[in-house]
C-alpha cells in the first residue's frame, strides 16, 4: 500500500470554513484538513467562504465563491457547477485521488463529480434526530416533513451507491443509510477529534466543594433540558448542597427560566448564557458531573470535550451517545425519564471514588479514540484503503454485526447495550 502524500479535494458546503468563528462544522473542518496538512498531503478545498485567522500552509489550497461571505448558502445546483468547474481546474494539472465531501453530506451534491473517475469519499454523517424531539406536530406537519425526508432520501442514496467511502461519526449514524448492507466493506466509522491540550484534566481547578451538574448545550426541548429540571427537583430534595449549571443559548431560554423561577430550587441554578469556544473548558472544570440528557443527540461533541476534562457523564441512551459514552465513564438512561436521570445523577454526585474512575477512564478513552492525530490517522487508513481497493483489517469497518446490533437499539431504546463498546465503540 502505498504511503505517497496524496492530492486530496475536500467539499465543505457549510460556511464558513473557519479557525475561530464559533461554527462547530466549520472548525472541524477546518481541524481535520491541518491534520492532514501536517502530514504531507496536498489539499485542496472548496467551500461558499472562509474566515481564518491563521492561513493554512503551502500545500493547502482554499477556493471560496466571489461575494459569498455573510449569505446563505448557496442553492444546491449553483454550488454543483461551481464545485465542479474547481475539480475541472485542479485536473487540468494535477491528478486528484481521492474527493471528499465533508459533514454535513447534502443530499445531490456529491454527484456533482460523477464521471470525473476520481473516488468520493462521504462524511461522516451523524446521527438524524426523531421526528418528534421537539414534541408532537401536526399530522399535516409531519406528513410533510417525512415526504420532504424520503425525498431527500432518494439522493442520498444515488450518492451512497457512488461513494468509495461512507463514513459514520457513530454506529448510529446507520439511521442516514438506506439498506446498509448493500455498502458493506465501504462503512467506516470516523467521529470528530478534540484537543486533548486544551481539554485535559490537568487544566481543570479542583472539583467544586458542592456537587454541581453541568449542562452545556443549545436550550431547546431536543436537548432534554425540561427532563433536567425536573429530575433536578428530585436531586435537589435529596442532596441539598446540589447546583446546577445551565449554559447555552436557545429557543426554550425564556420557558426554562420561568419554570425554574418558579421551582423551589431557583437559588441553586445558575444561567451561563452563550459561552465562547474558549471558554468551555473553564466551565467544564466548574463541574462533578456533566448532563446531557438529549432525545436523540447527532453526536454530542461536548460529551467527549468533558471526557478529555476528566469528568463522568450522564447522558441518554439515544442516539450517537448511547455509543460514546460507556458503564465505566457514566451512566446512560432512557429518553424523557425524570427518574432514571436523577437516580443516576444522584449515584454519581454522592460517590467521589466512582467520579474519579470513570473520569480517568474518559480521559483514556479520548486519548486513545479521540485525540486529533488518532483520528487524522485512522481517516489516512480508510484513505488507503479506499485506493488500494482493499479491505485489510480495519476495526473501524461496520460489520453485519454492527448493523444489527443498532437495528436492535433502535427497536429498544432504552437498552443498557451489553455488547457496547463504550466511548467510540470502534476504538483502534
Amino acid at each position: 500500500m502505498t504511503t505517497r502524500p496524496l492530492q486530496i479535494f475536500f467539499s465543505f458546503p457549510t460556511a464558513p470554513l473557519t479557525d475561530w468563528v464559533p461554527n462547530g462544522d466549520g472548525l472541524l473542518a477546518h481541524r481535520i484538513i491541518a491534520e492532514l496538512a501536517a502530514r504531507g498531503h496536498f489539499v485542496h478545498v472548496a467551500t461558499p467562504y472562509a474566515s481564518l485567522r491563521t492561513p493554512f500552509p503551502p500545500n493547502v489550497t482554499v477556493y471560496t465563491m466571489p461575494g459569498r461571505e455573510g449569505l446563505p448558502r448557496p442553492a444546491k445546483l449553483h454550488y454543483m457547477v461551481w464545485t465542479r468547474g474547481v475539480v475541472r481546474r485542479i485536473l487540468a494539472t494535477t491528478k486528484l485521488d481521492l474527493i471528499h465531501e465533508l459533514n454535513p453530506v447534502f443530499s445531490l451534491l456529491s454527484l456533482a463529480f460523477a464521471g470525473l473517475k476520481v473516488p468520493v469519499v462521504l462524511g461522516p454523517h451523524s446521527s438524524r434526530w426523531p421526528f418528534d424531539a421537539n414534541g408532537r406536530r401536526s399530522a399535516l406537519s409531519d406528513i410533510r416533513r417525512r415526504a420532504a425526508y424520503l425525498s431527500k432520501d432518494l439522493w442520498v442514496r444515488e450518492q451512497h451507491r457512488r461513494a468509495s467511502a461512507i463514513l459514520l461519526s457513530t454506529a448510529a449514524a446507520l439511521n442516514n443509510v438506506a439498506s446498509p448492507e448493500r455498502h458493506l466493506g465501504r462503512l467506516f466509522i470516523l467521529p470528530p477529534g478534540v484537543d486533548t491540550e486544551e481539554f485535559s484534566p490537568a487544566e481543570m481547578a479542583e472539583e467544586p466543594k458542592d456537587p454541581t451538574i453541568l449542562f452545556l448545550a443549545n436550550i431547546s426541548m431536543r436537548k432534554g433540558i425540561f427532563t433536567l429540571l425536573e429530575a433536578f427537583d428530585r436531586v435537589a430534595k435529596q442532596m441539598p448542597p446540589a447546583r446546577l449549571i445551565i449554559a447555552g443559548d436557545g429557543p426554550s431560554l425564556p420557558a426554562v427560566r420561568q419554570h425554574v423561577e418558579a421551582s423551589g430550587y431557583r437559588d441553586r441554578v445558575e444561567f451561563l448564557g452563550r459561552v465562547g469556544r474558549g471558554d468551555v473548558a473553564e466551565v467544564v472544570g466548574r463541574c462533578s458531573v456533566y448532563c446531557l440528557p438529549s432525545r436523540g443527540e447527532p453526536f454530542g461533541i461536548t460529551a467527549i470535550e468533558a471526557m478529555a476534562c476528566g469528568k463522568p457523564l450522564v447522558v441518554t441512551s439515544a442516539g450517537g451517545l448511547g455509543y460514546i459514552v460507556s458503564d465505566d465513564g457514566g451512566r446512560r438512561v432512557p429518553v424523557d425519564d425524570a427518574g432514571a436521570l436523577a437516580a443516576a445523577l444522584i449515584e454519581v454526585l454522592q460517590n467521589r471514588e466512582l467520579r474519579r474512575r470513570m473520569g480517568e477512564h474518559n480521559r483514556q478513552q479520548v486519548e486513545t479514540t479521540y485525540a486529533w492525530p488518532r483520528v487524522a490517522t485512522r481517516l489516512e487508513l480508510i484513505y488507503r484503503e479506499v485506493l488500494s481497493k482493499t479491505e485489510s483489517p480495519n476495526p473501524d469497518r461496520l460489520t453485519i454485526a454492527d448493523i444489527l446490533e443498532h437495528r436492535r437499539r433502535s427497536f429498544y431504546p432504552s437498552d443498557h447495550v451489553e455488547q457496547s463498546r463504550g466511548a467510540g465503540e470502534k476504538a483502534a
